[in-house]
């Protein structure tokens, strides 16, 4: 009954991706990021349903009468050139045939964060795939964040599918995820939405903290920091935030507690050292090959062990998508991804500020402000989480171009400055004099006429 329902409600879509392809965008986004084929037990299952979407998709774009253009943002530059990098590393790898898997589903992300970037570029569209994104990811959240209070915490919190199925994983994900329920509250499809959206958000954390992950514990409460320090609402948080911990500490079992607490031993934790000993495998394999690394999944070549690994330890995952990165595509690779998440996260701060003070685009400085948040969740939970192509991560840098794309043409169209009170009473008075347009060093001009 689950497949039939999952793939009715996939193939009922599927006519209007050759002549819409924003459909297959936000189709596709739904299934990534919620993965509903991946708790079914029949044939959805193991159908494959992206490919079919991302088949149809690309093909709308030809048959679709709309402008199509593509994006020139250094975002974009940074993530097409650690992409074609990527490839050069995958070719040059210890066992190709090892990363097979993995570089085709990057692969496949990668080209529909393409896509979307190019077939978007409309408000009305851009709010439709955070929508979809954001309600995809709060499926799992809620479930989580329920699952944690009705057992006090008792059983961890590990329900996610896809790249989210480990708990460290789906703890960051969470992480990530918080600062964008705040931006859906804030901004809801519909009004009557506010309220449910806003316990969502509440939700959120409490999940993370179910996921009983030491490294998601970090990632959550360095966003929520940097939220604090940002928010110009501090008191108000900090009557939000301080139950929340209070709660924690208070009511999570012994289990949780224990867990939190060897944080302060890490050193001692078997689990870490085991960790440890795989970074020293990664910087075994870049020092031996610092500009190519040792292609994808590097970590899962067992003839490998012997030479890199140190004494006494087995090959496991790397735990850090830092490490990842510098194993499998050396200090070159590692340069440009971390390039490429400054980049992002200096294009968020840059959106924030130029559209926050305009009614019209208040809400795309929001987002940003929002993503910039996500990301910090990713750096400080990727510390302990082999998580380097995750697809949130390549979408929300996707978002960050069309929210530039989207507010240059509103700003080009004209939009109404926000005033303080106290400019708004001098206005009043007729002694206010409207600020000069800001300058734009926005897109070519033939671009905005499209």
């Amino acid at each position: 009954m689950k497949s039939a329902l999952v793939a009715l409600l996939i193939f009922v879509w599927m006519p209007f991706m050759l002549f819409k392809p924003h459909i297959g965008v936000l189709v596709w986004n739904w299934v990534s990021h919620m993965s509903p084929h991946a708790y079914t037990h029949g044939f959805a299952l193991t159908f494959p349903f992206l490919v079919l979407v991302g088949g149809l998709t690309a093909a709308g774009m030809i048959f679709a009468r709309e402008p199509k253009t593509f994006p020139k943002h250094p975002v974009m530059i940074a993530i097409i050139t650690y992409v074609l990098w990527t490839v050069v590393t995958y070719s040059l790898g210890f066992d190709p045939a090892a990363g097979e898997t993995k570089i085709i589903q990057f692969m496949k992300m990668v080209a529909f964060a393409m896509i979307t970037a190019v077939v978007m570029q409309s408000p009305n569209r851009l709010r439709a795939f955070m929508y979809v994104m954001i309600a995809s990811l709060l499926f799992v959240a809620v479930k989580g964040g329920l699952f944690t209070i009705m057992t006090g915490g008792g059983n961890s919190v590990n329900d996610g599918r896809g790249m989210m199925g480990d708990n460290n994983q789906l703890a960051m994900a969470l992480a990530m995820l918080f600062p964008l329920t705040i931006f859906i509250a804030q901004y809801p499809p519909y009004k009557i939405m506010k309220l449910p959206l806003t316990g969502a958000a509440f939700l959120v954390p409490i999940a993370a903290i179910g996921t009983q992950s030491r490294g998601g514990m970090v990632a959550i409460s360095a966003v929520l920091f940097m939220l604090l320090l940002k928010s110009k609402r501090k008191f108000m948080l900090l009557a939000i935030m301080v139950p929340v911990v209070i709660g924690a500490v208070t009511f999570m079992p012994d289990s949780w507690k224990n867990r939190m607490q060897t944080t302060e031993n890490a050193t001692e934790d078997g689990s870490f050292k085991g960790r440890v000993s795989m970074w020293k495998f990664a910087s075994n394999i870049a020092s031996d090959h610092p500009i190519e690394g040792g292609g994808f999944d590097v970590f899962y070549v067992p003839r490998l062990g012997p030479e890199y690994m140190p004494p006494g330890f087995a090959m496991r995952a790397p735990h850090s998508i830092y490490f990842e990165v510098l194993g499998e595509h050396g200090y070159v690779g590692l340069f440009l991804f971390l390039t490429m998440l400054f980049a992002g996260y200096y294009s968020a701060g840059t959106n924030a500020k130029m559209f926050r003070p305009y009614e019209e685009t208040k809400w795309i400085g929001d987002l940003s402000g929002a993503i910039q948040l996500s990301l910090i969740g990713y750096a400080v939970g990727g510390l302990t989480v082999n998580i380097a192509a995750f697809d949130v991560f390549y979408h929300l840098l996707i978002v960050l171009v069309l929210c530039r794309v989207v507010g240059d043409k509103m700003v080009e169209k004209g939009v109404t400055k926000i005033v303080s009170a106290k400019e708004a009473v001098v206005q009043a008075k007729g002694k206010w004099k409207p600020p000069a347009p800001p300058n734009r060093p926005a897109f070519p001009a033939e671009r905005l006429s499209n």
